[in-house]
Order: C-alpha cells, then sequence, then structure tokens
C-alpha cells in the first residue's frame, strides 16, 4: 500500500463568525462525538492508484479502528466522491441540452398551478432527470475498459462494495441508488434556498436576485460538509425536508431555516442555527460530508441549474404582492440564531 497518505482531521476551512451557522455546525458535531475526515488525501491516494481501492480500511484506520458501520459509511462516501468527479461534466451537458432544447424540466409548465405546486413540479422533473443521467452514467461508466479508465476501475469495486455492505443492505442500497439519494437532496436544498426566498417575501429584478441566491450558496455548502446524521436532523427539525422525505415530494411552502441578511456586499440568505442538533448514531467517530461537496464547483452546478429553472419559469418573485404580505425583519447575521 502507498504509506505516503495519512487521513487528516479537519476543523474548518475558513474563519467563523462568533454564533454562526458554520461555527454552531462543526460545535455540534464535535459535541456528538465526530470527526471530519479530509477527504483530500483519501482521493489523491485513489487517484495515484489508478482508482484501485484495496488496502483503504487500513488507510482510514490509521491506528484506530472504525465500526463496521462507521468504515462503510465513510468508504461508500470517499468511492462517491471519487467517482462524481466522472459525474460531473455529464451532468453539465444534459443541464445544457436541456436549457438549449427547452425540454425536462425546462419544458411548459401544466396549466393551473400555484406557484407553490409549479416550484413542487420542477423539484420533480428535475430529480426525474438527474435520475436518468445517473442510470446511463452508471452504465456507461462499468462498461469502460478498466485499463483506460480509473473510474470505470472504481465503478467496479464500488459495485462490489455496496452489494456486500451489511450498511447498505440494510437500507436496500446500491451504488447508483445511494447516488440518486444523495444528489437529489443537494438538489432539494437548492429548491429550498428558492423557496425561501419566496416566503421571506424577497421581490428583486432578476439579476439582482439570482446575484442574492448566488451570494447564499455558501450555506448549501456549509451544510452540505455535515454528517449524514447531522444533515437530515436539521432539515427535519428545520422543517427543511418534503413530506415522505423525498426530494420529489412537496414541501409545505412554510419552511424558514433561511433568513435574510443585509450585507455589505449585497442581500442573501442566511441558515438558522436554531435547528441544530448534535446527532450520532452511537458507533460513528469520522464523517466525510456529502460527496457532492468534494467535487469542485459541483454543488454551484446544481444551484445554478435550479436559478436556471426558476427564472425560466418565473418564480423568482413572491407571487403576492408585497404590501399584502408584510416584510421580513432585517436580519443583521450571527447574532440573530439567538433571537
Amino acid at each position: 500500500m502507498d504509506g505516503s497518505a495519512h487521513i487528516r482531521f479537519i476543523q474548518s476551512g475558513e474563519t467563523e463568525a462568533e454564533g454562526s451557522f458554520a461555527q454552531l455546525y462543526r460545535q455540534a458535531h464535535g459535541k456528538a462525538g465526530l470527526s471530519r475526515l479530509g477527504v483530500g488525501s483519501i482521493l489523491d491516494w485513489l487517484t495515484r492508484r489508478g482508482g484501485e481501492a484495496q488496502g483503504i480500511d487500513t488507510l482510514l484506520e490509521d491506528g484506530t479502528p472504525l465500526t463496521s458501520d462507521n468504515r462503510d459509511r465513510v468508504k461508500g462516501n470517499l468511492f462517491l466522491s471519487f467517482l462524481f468527479h466522472d459525474l460531473r461534466d455529464k451532468l453539465r451537458g444534459r443541464m445544457e441540452l436541456a436549457r438549449t432544447h427547452g425540454d425536462g424540466p425546462f419544458a411548459p409548465l401544466p396549466a393551473g398551478l400555484s406557484q407553490a405546486q409549479k416550484l413542487n413540479w420542477l423539484r420533480a422533473q428535475a430529480c426525474i432527470s438527474l435520475n436518468l443521467v445517473l442510470d446511463e452514467w452508471a452504465a456507461e461508466l462499468v462498461n469502460k475498459p478498466v485499463p483506460a479508465c480509473p473510474f470505470a476501475r472504481m465503478a467496479r469495486f464500488a459495485q462490489g462494495f455496496f452489494k456486500g455492505s451489511a450498511l447498505y443492505a440494510r437500507a436496500d442500497h446500491d451504488m447508483v441508488s445511494i447516488s440518486k439519494t444523495g444528489s437529489n437532496t443537494a438538489l432539494h436544498m437548492c429548491f429550498s434556498l428558492v423557496e425561501a426566498s419566496l416566503h421571506l417575501g424577497l421581490d428583486l429584478p432578476v439579476n439582482h436576485w439570482r446575484d442574492a441566491m448566488w451570494r447564499s450558496r455558501k450555506e448549501l455548502k456549509t451544510l452540505a460538509a455535515g454528517s449524514l446524521g447531522m444533515i437530515v436532523t436539521f432539515l427535519h427539525a428545520s422543517k427543511l425536508e418534503p413530506e415522505g422525505e423525498s426530494a420529489v415530494n412537496p414541501t409545505t411552502g412554510e419552511a424558514c431555516a433561511f433568513r435574510i441578511e443585509h450585507a455589505p456586499d449585497g442581500i442573501r440568505l442566511r441558515l438558522d442555527g436554531r435547528s441544530i442538533t448534535p446527532f450520532s448514531t452511537g458507533n460513528d467517530r469520522l464523517y466525510t460530508g456529502c460527496p457532492a461537496f468534494h467535487v469542485s464547483g459541483m454543488i454551484e452546478m446544481y444551484l445554478d441549474w435550479v436559478l436556471d429553472l426558476a427564472i425560466h419559469h418565473g418564480l423568482q418573485a413572491p407571487e403576492r404582492p408585497l404590501y399584502d404580505r408584510p416584510w421580513p425583519q432585517r436580519w443583521e447575521g450571527a447574532s440573530a440564531v439567538a433571537d
């Protein structure tokens, strides 16, 4: 085994404001007894080995044994993080084609829908389109010649891993289904950002609205950097999780884990930390964050697609005029988490 790679535990890559969502979220992971794995060094190790993952257990444990569930959860996320570097460009190409041809979620909306119904219809269509690409990508990947493609080598290894894992067998997940679950959740969070802007009455010219949503992307990435248990717990407590726990199911439209912040560089939405709850299964000590978080530009790509969809269908402004709905209280940043 290549011994030059060692796991790294990382706390935060950026300065955190006192009382900010990012700081409270990180601290909650610590209270739950979780340490975040520095995924980059492991991905580098896999890359140098051409996608060959034999020996990764020893590398991960690094002298401190993991439970089988924790090991499999970390490995599953690492394998998908590696593979999603191949998926990213395929997804981007399909999204651009849909924009150009006006099909998929860019097709005309059914008549007679309310604004909330339109948003939920788009949420479902976007997830369906994403799942079709994932099916095609996985099928093409396993048919590529292994010596010429490190992603094909990893895909074959990952397929066997997911099939043989007791953790994923209990949840009835394989490589494709777990990819869909995580990708749909990432897409759902982008839609929730749009939904929150409508619920909060954010009414701006199209370009200014898009800029505000784009400035808000850090909130999505901060949440995605957490453990799966912490993400799910937060989504449930903050009512950001759609009914039925699937990204294609409708939400109530009243989810407001976001707050409007009037920052020096412009308006943005910030996550409110009051719904953060320390959570652990009780046998985990390492977490990686969402696989898409570790692929440069992937979460931004999802957000870009969702913003294009909202603007294309005229869903960037609230339905009711502002004189009929109170403007939300100004929120000046991290101090609001204690309001």
